[in-house]
């Protein structure tokens, strides 16, 4: 009879031993993938390419993660935190434009990366993570209009810049950073986290 304690083997993997081989193992993953979603679409990437970049074993591979899917998500967890920690720092800045070119440059900077994980297999946890992660944001900072419904507003934020990084990242890559900035600017900032001064019913 099996104990129901016991995690499954889909659960293990989930928690993943924290041993110092097995961290290295998901860190070389982690590169590799990195570096090859780099020169070719995702969807052409082998989960062999991948272990051959890494210098790790296939059964390795399946010991830290299910499918190439779930380690682009792995990735897009990391990923939406740092892009989500430059976009808050931008918020409290004073100098918003300045950060936001910042934050803009990032994505652009990783370009293939991020046009993977917006427009590929990860963007469903993409989004999830941008909810999450800006959830967490939004109850860790003084709300500019405390008359709106919190919850509202970080959804409306969430989609706003997923949806306008996924829609530059369909641009030509010669399309102007300045642009995407002024678009978060005005849908994002000035609509949602300025403060405003109104009432409601």
């Amino acid at each position: 009879m099996t104990d129901p304690e016991l995690p499954t083997p889909a659960k293990s993997r989930i928690r993943r031993p924290q041993d110092a081989r097995a961290v290295r193992s998901r860190e070389a993953l982690r590169g590799a993938l990195l570096a090859l979603v780099e020169t070719k679409p995702f969807e052409q990437i082998a989960i062999k390419e991948i272990t051959e970049r890494a210098g790790v074993s296939y059964p390795v591979f399946f010991r830290q993660f299910n499918s190439k899917e779930e380690l682009l998500e792995d990735i897009a967890a990391g990923e939406v935190r740092n892009l989500l920690g430059r976009t808050n720092r931008a918020l409290t800045s004073p100098n918003i434009e300045q950060n936001l070119f910042e934050m803009c440059d990032y994505v652009n900077g990783h370009r293939a990366l991020w046009t993977a994980l917006l427009t590929g297999g990860a963007a469903a946890a993409m989004r999830a993570e941008f909810t999450r992660i800006s959830d967490e944001i939004r109850k860790s900072r003084e709300r500019s209009n405390p008359w709106m419904p919190s919850e509202l507003a970080t959804a409306f934020v969430v989609s706003g810049l997923f949806e306008i990084l996924s829609w530059w990242l369909r641009q030509p890559p010669n399309y102007p950073v300045g642009n995407v900035v002024k678009l978060i600017d005005v849908l994002i900032i000035r609509s949602t986290l300025q403060p405003v001064d109104i009432e409601l019913e």
